[in-house]
């Protein structure tokens, strides 16, 4: 096994170590969230609002910001720490004032763009959304500060903070929320009601933000390798940010109006479906774990190698990078795809079934997160080939192809919703992520990278053939165990198919396995000591 290969595996699993307390967190948070205020108007109004403001951290904190830094920061960390510590305080305070400056100016729009985006005909909700969404704006300053922090750290390969950043996120909610609604019950009437519960929910949230951004600062610092906030206003770092940026941007930008739209058409439905917005919220939540876990570690853990490998003229080591964390991807979320889609019900309802979100809430749920899990390959593969062309400076390439994806993502949207629902916006973001997988392989052969001979597809196949066997196995058990309860059946099926995944790759001699399998032993002996 080349290092390469071994810093990639050693630094996915450390983040997705992180990740998966942090995405548990994050599902308690949701679990929180249903209890409180199930689908219903105040958790549709917050999804809303929310995802105005969160829409930009994708855009910008998550998408085109740390993905376009991550390689300009390494080039002037190979000049020297001082050069890198200007590079990035230059762009720090730059984006903390653009940033501010949108925060405002969305503020003051909110109430006359918002209703023409979600719609008036419920005037109580449409107010509370504008209001909830004038809130919760400064959190993209927030996030974007700490995203900045972090690829410093990522870029140092200190992966352990910024993959436990989101947790703790999560746990100040938990905690500060939580602790309300025990405090509920002994509370005046009128802070008992849901609009006060859904504001506080909304503050706490905000303070969360605050709380991450200065833990990945104080790491930062205490890693000695803090952005000077003084460097020169005119950093050529600036000049190299944006060449690189306002394609990502777009890019990145084309991915959340298709966010919005999605929330146009399920607007659209509620009438059929209601609930539906929520409904696609909390599936499109489920399907961020093995994301998470998964495909945005293997992702962020490869754009330092890759651009340290760019930087280094070192192309077949970035192809055989490449390749390798493509397999992974089809090793460790393909399994997450077939328990998504067989278990789609008892996993909603296990998690969410409970206070407002009933059985009706589980079932809609339920229903949207079957689609969405078809394309979680997809997205994972997608972010792992846009950090790839990042590591090359081209953001061009990923912009156009975001904009292809959404153009087929509205059109089948609007046809599969006319005979799935809500469902079928899930189903058609999907299969529309999966044609942009397929361009982005095309794009690579062009320039020389992912040239597949025919040993190496034949490699596939013990993989395929491992994941057929699962999926048809895990099919047939949940058919024996439906009528038990939720805990019930996934304390059968989920166990049940790690003893026979992990056992069968060792049989077929994947080795991917046998990669994870050495780091383990690593660890192991490390603790041991």
């Amino acid at each position: 096994m080349s290092d390469n290969a071994r810093e990639t595996v050693r630094n996915t699993s450390i983040f997705s170590l992180f990740t998966i307390f942090s995405r548990f967190l994050g599902l308690a948070r949701d679990m929180l969230k249903a209890y409180a205020f199930g689908t219903g108007m105040f958790s549709v109004a917050f999804d809303v609002a929310f995802r105005l403001p969160n829409m930009l951290r994708n855009l910008v904190a998550e998408g085109a910001l740390s993905q376009a830094f991550i390689p300009i920061y390494e080039t002037y960390r190979h000049k020297g720490r001082m050069e890198a510590a200007q590079a990035a305080g230059t762009v720090l305070r730059f984006i903390t004032l653009l940033l501010s400056a949108i925060t405002f100016l969305a503020i003051v729009i909110t109430p006359w763009l918002l209703p023409y985006i979600i719609g008036a005909a419920n005037a109580e909700r449409t107010a509370l959304t504008i209001s909830l969404t004038q809130l919760l704006f400064p959190y993209i300053i927030l996030m974007s500060v700490a995203s900045i922090y972090m690829a410093i750290q990522y870029s140092h390969n200190l992966f352990w903070a910024p993959s436990m950043g989101p947790a703790l996120l999560n746990l100040v909610i938990l905690v500060f929320f939580g602790g309300w609604l025990l405090a509920v019950p002994y509370l005046p009437a009128h802070w008992q009601d849901g609009k006060t519960l859904i504001y506080v929910f909304s503050v706490v949230t905000l303070i969360a933000a605050i709380v991450q951004v200065i833990f990945q600062a104080l790491t930062t610092r205490h890693a000695g390798l803090s952005p000077n906030w003084g460097a020169p206003k005119r950093h050529p770092a600036l000049k190299s940010l944006f060449t690189m940026m306002l394609p990502a941007l777009f890019g990145a930008a084309v991915q959340e109006i298709g966010q919005i739209i999605d929330i146009y058409l399920a607007m659209l439905i509620e009438n059929r479906v209601a609930g539906a917005v929520s409904a696609l919220t909390y599936s499109h939540r489920l399907i961020q774990l093995p994301i998470g876990i998964f495909g945005v570690a293997l992702a962020t853990a490869a754009l330092p190698q890759l651009s340290r490998l760019f930087v280094e003229e070192k192309n077949r080591e970035f192809d055989e990078s490449l390749l390798l964390s493509v397999r992974l991807n089809i090793f460790l979320i393909v399994p997450a795809i077939s328990g998504l889609v067989i278990l789609a019900e008892p996993i909603v309802g296990f998690i969410f079934e409970r206070g407002e979100f009933n059985r009706e809430s589980t079932q809609i749920t339920a229903f949207a997160l079957q689609f969405y899990a078809l394309g979680i390959l997809a997205y994972s593969l997608q972010k792992l080939f846009t950090s790839s062309l990042y590591a090359r400076r081209n953001t061009k390439t990923p912009a156009l192809i975001a904009a292809a994806v959404l153009v087929l993502n509205v059109l089948l949207s609007v046809i599969f919703m006319r005979f799935l629902n809500h469902g079928g916006l899930a189903l058609g973001s999907a299969c529309a992520a999966y044609i942009g997988i397929f361009i982005y392989i095309k794009k690579f052969r062009h320039y020389g990278f992912l040239k597949l001979s025919l040993i190496d597809l034949k490699n596939f196949l013990p993989l395929l053939l491992a994941n057929l066997l699962l999926a048809s196995g895990l099919y047939l058990l949940a058919q024996k165990i439906k009528n038990f309860s939720y805990a019930i059946q996934l304390g059968i099926a989920i166990p049940a198919a790690l003893l026979f995944y992990f056992p069968v790759s060792a049989l077929l001699k994947l080795p991917e396995f046998f990669l994870f399998k050495e780091i383990a032993v690593k660890i192991k002996n490390r603790l041991t000591r």
